[in-house]
């Protein structure tokens, strides 16, 4: 699902355990069993996320993005009253706000020692932004992300990193490409995940009902990756936008529908490419759609559900006859990144190409 834009309010899955006195928080059992739960979801999802980003990057089929490999947090985007919980659950070292949060297997930040909880403590010579107000924001967090991301592009990243020991050391961190975009986890119980052209969020609700099911949810994290990489979010703005809200969703819904497939199709050739199971889209949609087909009262926005899964099973069989020509083979999809939109038009999606 794409969307204009992103909100991310960290935490609210731990609902009534935050009206608790900060004193309890330390020790409150549903706390410590809340922060363990996002703290391994938000792992996965940045596992899956750089694993997927990098194998597009490298296949060429987006670019624009530097990753060091690992995921950050700020202490700061939790609720006041919960940031000593956070600070014991992450192992954060006294002296440092912004930490990592999440390292992906062979990764520059891995193969520096870097791990889950380690402090950042000096970006580029600069300490990074604190948020120290009462309430939750992650604009700190943010802060620092852009000026990595500005360091990155230009090279390797200096920075000083403070461990459980204390100890702090000065690392010079290579950027590898990935695609433009950066994946979250949204605090919230609904099952969803977003996608708005420069990040990818996947909510908690999510994460519930993909379980332990690692393909699904690299199915659902494909998805939205492939509406960044197609540029979904630019491509509507680029088609206009009406004044009259009717219009405006009539135009909308039409294109909307039209990209969903796109992503949908799209999403298979990221997972065959990444390692995953390009048929977990087909198994995901067959348990989630029953419970969720429910159309906009104006229109869908999406497919039905078995539609989806018939145009899945034949991008599926259209990528393995294609493969099996050249190993090497594209999807014809990637050329339609700049194309703007025709309202009221539902293009036919095109087959797979051979490589050039």
């Amino acid at each position: 699902m794409t969307t204009r834009r992103l909100t991310l309010v960290v935490a609210a899955t731990l609902g009534l355990v935050l009206s608790a006195p900060a004193a309890a928080q330390t020790s409150n059992p549903e706390t410590a069993r809340a922060l363990v739960s996002l703290a391994k979801y938000e792992e996965r999802v940045a596992h899956i996320g750089e694993r997927l980003s990098l194998a597009a990057a490298q296949a060429g089929w987006c670019s624009g993005g530097y990753s060091v490999g690992w995921a950050l947090g700020e202490v700061g985007q939790y609720p006041k009253n919960l940031r000593q919980a956070v600070r014991m659950q992450w192992s954060i070292p006294s002296g440092a706000n912004l930490f990592v949060t999440a390292v992906a297997p062979g990764s520059p930040a891995a193969e520096a020692g870097i791990t889950v909880g380690t402090g950042i403590v000096s970006i580029e010579g600069r300490a990074p932004m604190r948020n120290t107000y009462m309430m939750p924001s992650p604009h700190a967090r943010e802060a620092s992300e852009r000026l990595i991301d500005r360091s990155l592009a230009e090279g390797p990243l200096d920075v000083v990193v403070l461990g459980a020991d204390g100890f702090r050391r000065t690392l010079a961190l290579a950027p590898r490409a990935t695609c433009l975009t950066r994946f979250l986890v949204g605090a919230d119980n609904e099952e969803q995940a977003y996608a708005d052209g420069e990040n990818v969020l996947v909510t908690a609700g999510m994460g519930e009902f993909t379980g332990d099911n690692e393909q699904e949810l690299a199915a659902v994290i494909a998805h939205e990756l492939a509406h960044n990489i197609l540029r979904h979010v630019a491509r509507t703005e680029e088609a206009g936008t009406p004044d009259n809200y009717t219009r405006f969703l009539r135009r909308y819904l039409n294109i909307n529908r039209s990209m969903e497939e796109e992503a949908d199709r799209l999403s298979v050739w990221l997972l065959q490419l990444a390692g995953y199971d390009p048929t977990a889209p087909v198994t995901f949609w067959e348990r989630f759609g029953p419970g969720h087909d429910s159309a906009h009262p104006f229109g869908r926005t999406h497919d039905r559900w078995q539609d989806r899964v018939t145009a899945l099973q034949n991008e599926i069989a259209a990528m393995q006859a294609a493969k099996a020509a050249d190993a090497n083979a594209r999807p014809a999809l990637l050329d339609r990144a700049d194309d703007v939109p025709v309202p009221g038009d539902r293009p036919v999606i095109s087959q797979p190409v051979p490589a050039s």
